[in-house]
């Protein structure tokens, strides 16, 4: 007995109470397990009821705070509850269900077993939780959770085939319909009521009611009315905007189409609404085609699809049936979404035709249903987006954590000074309150953000649309661009330059008119080998594909009743099948990780298929007979490349097989041994701003990168005509040596000079090896400015073996070419881990990962992926790069400027409050009106008006509060403006006709001549502050421009000089001012205003930009300056013994 309670001890202590879990690719979330306790969580409730429910509100605020709070750590095996902390290290409560799994329930454990391909049964349950919609299930096999995936985890494509290529019983559907649930996006739209509740509960609002409480209590309505109003246009502004934006996604979802399914051992099919499909079911795709509704793999003919909503590239794609090799040929090959994409119908993608195997119907089994689909995918990342650190946020509730001191400290004074003055003690309490409500103003967080919504709006009307306006901000703090380059830097299209046939493995010249090339083997493979279909009766397809077809003049027939069983392209127009027409029995689409697509084709008559390979130049030549290619191939491959020209190889073989032995035929037997017939050249011209927008950045010290997925020496030569570096820069490429391809040993990686092209060299010398070592390089001239240029084979060769070149890259990369869709996402994230701030743009063909994870992407295409994409402009260029920096800059300095000015405006208000109290007097609440609506809420509005100033600065605003500058001038003002105050206060004490306060206890005393000087002079501290810290050139336009806010400057300034030198009677009697019988005393208040601006002026305009003072002041001197990650990484680059040439 004693052993049994010893082992099971043991086995306790090895289960554990956190594990690690990949969400999915490359994503990992933590996992703690928690068991309620009744003792913490009955102790919570009663410390809630004595706080009045503040505790329960900062628990709906902090849900990880509650769950810490009211349960107890605990094994996985046995939580109630699970803390997910996610890759972004915020922190998530899921609970725990169960799941009954008898034999006799509606999925057996035997079942379960099956579906799930592992035993998760525990105690006759199933322990699984929901995280952001996905869920994940307990192994108690192996102690951890596991993400519930269906049909596309470690299952063979043999055995996907075989067991589900005839549908399942209705029965199997019943059971995995336990497990996976309803095949839906469900998007939860909230009631109104739901949202208003949430949205008060804001801490913001939370803090509002607080003070208007305060407000009311002390009688002082009218201000309180117009916190109130502006709360609920806010409020209302917010409920709209989030519940319009769910109601639009819920649309863009929705769906509700019945679809053809096919039960097991049945020959009919059954109409089932599209939310009872389960993983394995088999569809029958509709002949008119129609939306997926799920990711299902075509098992029988093939489809053309219409991505757009995926890529952003609305091309029709051609999806081929799966065949049981697999796409390697490997018997054993896992079934992969990715890997077998062409295969894979995609949920949300629009399939526009289908194409049955003679009469079998088109199918596809369904592997992903629901939020697990491509599409859910796609719309968690909207519902559940990166979270973007914004440091003025960041900095604004440090700063604001200061002045809740501060404002503790006056609380406490305020309760000390009124009890010696004998105040009552209502009065001490709303007095002391009230400081607190004044000390950290209510409206700071509306001003920080006005200026953003301004910004948007001139954004939105120069056709760039914001989906997440706090990035506006982060896009004026840009260091770096990223640009895609085909459709973004250079046109969408290719124009056709002509081709380079081989003939006895030598070039011939470059011939333009393609289509006088009779009987030749290019005209066939430039004719046949492309994914084109004919819908409503034009051709559609790739544009590349059909500048290459209607190069060659033939005509593109689609399978009739006519003899035709198969597309096929013939030199003219015929009703019925001709001797000339080359028939496209089968196509082996295009395949970016093979780089390149085939097709077998028949000619009548001909006793065998001839295939047709297009591809990459060096994949198409590594697949070729070497006696087939001529000698001079990569001369001259690089140099059309160095020209910027974009190549494509062709080549042939024959297979000595039927038509209708083509289903068998594998994609391996056909792409080898291949007869290399030539090169199409194409050129890719730069679009007319680019060159232009690439010099603005430049001189603005923006840094701008290439990413792409063409050519390296296509994208270096475009990188040079559009100035993305200096002709005499030098550029290194990095590449891995030839034949280091093993992943388990570290490539060698080698160090090229790519010169420039306009310089006299033969073409075979421009490209020059300079070491073959992955440590140094040494260049000639270390006066140049050096480069680095790789593709995506050798990044991920660096990712894996080489991390410390990496810095290096991320420091001086200038073009990466033949980057996969992860690997310009995974870049993007290694320039933000130094600290640069990432601006993207691209045309939302396979750039969507990088738009979303760059701190301000920006997509030039209008398809319904740009939704996850920060800003989307209409202008199809970059030119809207600068313009949304410019604005970002703007936006940027604005929302600093009214922190300075809300900071400011509280501290005057603050000292001046602080100052009376000692007299045991107050400001009188249109004392209070006057300050608040008059002069702070005017200026508030207005301010931030400003545009932008048309020149993209060299100089970068400060991006960060917490700077010397920003620090230095909102301290020094501060103790000027006290200054000030206390001195007006006691000067006035001095005058032969001052009458001291005779303060009622239970009064508030607001008239008195300690009260109305104080107020007088801080009315005009308040003008100052907004003139000194508006901001204008080399971000805004100059104050003189912004008419409407000088003009409101002007007025406020000329009416309290007028209230402080000749008041009516009536207006003092309703501000309760007390009358001031000597001019010269007005006058003087108006000189101390006066000496106020010229000292604020010299501070703000002389000082505050002196970076000698300003290094002084931050004991710049004395102290190691700490610098962005980016910042030291250059500075080590550039102490390096070998500056200029370390890798």
């Amino acid at each position: 007995m004693r052993e049994n309670f010893m082992m099971k001890d043991i086995d306790e202590k090895r289960l554990p109470s956190h594990v690690t879990v990949e969400k999915q690719k490359g994503e990992l979330i933590d996992c703690w397990g928690y068991k309620t306790n009744e003792a913490k969580t009955i102790a919570c409730y009663i410390f809630g009821v004595l706080t009045v429910g503040f505790l329960f509100l900062v628990f709906y605020w902090k849900p990880d705070w509650k769950l810490k709070a009211t349960s107890s750590r605990c094994m996985l095996q046995e939580a109630d509850w699970v803390l997910v902390k996610d890759m972004y290290q915020r922190f998530h409560v899921s609970k725990i269900q169960r799941q009954k799994a008898s034999k006799n329930g509606p999925c057996p454990p035997e079942v379960l077993k099956e579906i799930l391909r592992r035993d998760a049964i525990t105690n006759d349950e199933l322990r699984l939780f929901k995280f952001q919609k996905m869920m994940y299930v307990w192994d108690p096999k192996e102690n951890t959770f596991f993400p519930l995936r269906a049909l596309e985890v470690d299952i063979p494509v043999q055995e996907l085939l075989s067991r589900y290529g005839n549908g399942i019983s209705e029965k199997e559907a019943e059971e995995r319909r336990f497990l996976y649930g309803a095949n839906e996006i469900f998007i939860r739209v909230r009631p109104i009521l739901v949202l208003l509740v949430q949205e008060v509960l804001n801490p913001f609002y939370i803090f509002q009611i607080f003070s208007v409480t305060v407000w009311i209590a002390d009688e002082y309505y009218y201000y309180s009315g117009c916190i109130i109003l502006m709360s609920a246009i806010s409020i209302a502004i917010s409920l709209y905007t989030t519940r319009t934006q769910n109601v639009t996604l819920r649309a863009m979802v929705e769906s509700h189409t019945t679809v053809q399914v096919q039960r097991l051992n049945t020959d009919t099919q059954i109409d089932l609404p599209e939310q009872r499909l389960v993983p394995g079911d088999v569809i029958h795709i509709p002949t008119h085609g129609g939306m997926m509704t799920c990711d299902a793999v075509l098992i029988s003919g093939n489809c053309i699809v219409n991505e757009g909503m995926l890529t952003g590239e609305s091309v029709p794609v051609t999806k081929t049936s799966l065949s049981s090799a697999g796409s390697s040929g490997d018997a054993n090959e896992l079934y992969s979404s990715d890997t077998h994409k062409r295969n894979t119908l995609f949920c949300g993608t629009q399939v526009l035709q289908t194409r049955p195997d003679g009469s079998q119907p088109v199918k596809a089994i369904v592997v992903q249903t629901g939020f697990a689909t491509t599409k859910g995918s796609l719309v968690r990342s909207i519902l559940f987006p990166k979270p973007m650190e914004i440091k003025l946020h960041r900095d604004a509730l440090r700063f604001v954590g200061c002045l809740a001191f501060l404002a503790f400290l006056g609380f406490i004074y305020a309760i000390v000074i009124m009890k010696l003055g004998g105040a009552s003690v209502e009065n001490i309490i709303l007095r002391s309150l009230d400081i607190i409500t004044i000390a950290v103003p209510p409206a700071l967080p509306a001003a920080l953000t006005i200026g953003m919504v301004y910004a948007q709006l001139r954004l939105k009307a120069a056709s760039i649309f914001c989906i997440s306006p706090q990035r506006i901000n982060i896009s004026g703090s840009i260091d770096v661009v990223c640009f895609d380059k085909t459709g973004t830097l250079t046109e969408d299209g290719l124009d056709l330059m002509g081709v380079r046939r081989s003939s006895k493995a030598r070039f011939l010249e470059l011939e333009v008119s393609v289509d006088t090339m009779k009987s030749s083997d290019v005209i066939a493979a430039m004719a046949t080998c492309h994914s084109l279909a004919i819908i409503d009766d034009e051709i559609v397809g790739d544009p590349l594909d059909i500048k290459m077809f209607n190069a060659t003049k033939m005509h593109l027939n689609e399978p009739d009743g006519s003899g035709r069983h198969f597309m096929s392209v013939s030199p003219g127009m015929h009703e019925k099948k001709s001797k000339e027409e080359i028939s496209i029995v089968k196509q082996f689409p295009f395949s970016s990780a093979l780089q390149r697509m085939s097709v077998l084709t028949h000619v009548e008559d001909a006793g065998h298929m001839t295939a047709y390979v297009k591809g990459s130049p060096e994949m198409i030549a590594s697949l070729s007979l070497r006696e087939t290619i001529p000698a001079e191939f990569n001369q001259v491959l690089d140099s059309y490349a160095r020209e910027g020209f974009r190549v494509l190889a062709l080549a042939s073989t024959i297979v000595d097989a039927l038509p209708n032995q083509a289903r068998e035929i594998k994609r391996n037997d056909v792409e080898k041994d291949l007869i290399f017939i030539g090169l199409m050249v194409m050129q890719n011209k730069l679009k007319p701003e680019t060159t232009g927008v690439i010099q603005v950045l430049k001189e603005a010290d923006i840094r701008t990168v290439m990413i792409t997925g063409d050519n390296i020496l296509t994208a270096i030569n475009i990188a040079r005509k559009c100035q993305m570096c200096e002709m005499d820069d030098v550029i290194v490429r990095i590449d891995m040596e030839a034949g280091s391809d093993d992943d388990e040993k570290a490539p060698v990686l080698t160090y090229t000079v790519v010169e420039s092209s306009l310089t006299d060299a033969d073409p075979t010398e421009c490209v020059k090896e300079v070491a073959s070592n992955d440590v140094l390089l040494n260049v000639e001239n270390r006066d140049k400015k050096q480069l680095y240029a790789l593709d995506g084979r050798t990044f991920a060769a660096i990712r894996r073996h080489h991390q410390h070149v990496i810095p290096n890259i991320v420091s001086k990369g200038l073009v990466l070419a033949r980057m996969s869709p992860d690997q310009k996402q995974e870049f993007v994230e290694y320039l933000e881990e130094y600290q640069f701030c990432v601006g993207m743009c691209g045309d939302g063909a396979n750039d969507c990962g990088a738009l979303k994870t760059a701190h301000a992407g920006i997509s030039l295409s209008e398809a319904e992926a740009s939704v996850a994409s920060p800003f989307t402009s209409k202008i199809q260029n970059i030119s809207c790069v600068p313009m949304l920096i410019k604005e970002g800059r703007a936006a940027l300095v604005t929302s600093f400027a009214m922190f300075k000015y809300m900071a400011l405006y509280s501290m005057i208000q603050f000292t001046s409050v602080l100052i009376i109290y000692s007299v045991n007097s107050t400001l009188s609440d249109l004392m209070f009106h006057y300050i608040d609506i008059c002069l702070c809420t005017v200026t508030v509005l207005l301010m931030s008006r400003g545009g932008a100033y048309e020149k993209l600065s060299l100089k970068k605003p400060l991006s960060k509060l917490m700077k010397a500058p920003i620090i230095f001038s909102m301290a020094v003002h501060i103790v000027i403006q006290g200054a000030f105050q206390i001195a007006i206060f006691y000067i006035i004490q001095v005058e032969p006709w001052f009458i001291p306060l005779d303060p009622d206890p239970h009064g508030k005393n607001n008239k008195c001549f300690e009260t109305t000087s104080v107020f007088l002079l801080s009315c005009f501290q308040y003008i100052i502050v907004a003139f000194i810290f508006t901001p204008g050139v080399p971000y805004r336009q100059p104050i003189y421009k912004q008419y409407l806010y000088t003009a409101a400057l002007v007025f406020i300034t000329i009416i309290t000089i007028l209230l402080v030198m000749v008041a009516p009677p009536q207006i003092e009697r309703i501000l309760q001012i007390q009358h001031i019988p000597d001019y010269l005393f007005k006058a003087e208040i108006i000189g101390v205003a006066a000496l106020h601006l010229v000292i604020a002026c010299i501070i703000e305009y002389v000082i505050v930009p002196s970076e000698k003072i300003m290094k002084l002041v931050g004991c710049v001197h004395f102290r190691k300056p700490k610098k962005d990650r980016y910042q030291q990484l250059q500075m080590d680059i550039m102490d390096s013994p070998s500056s200029h040439t370390s890798v």
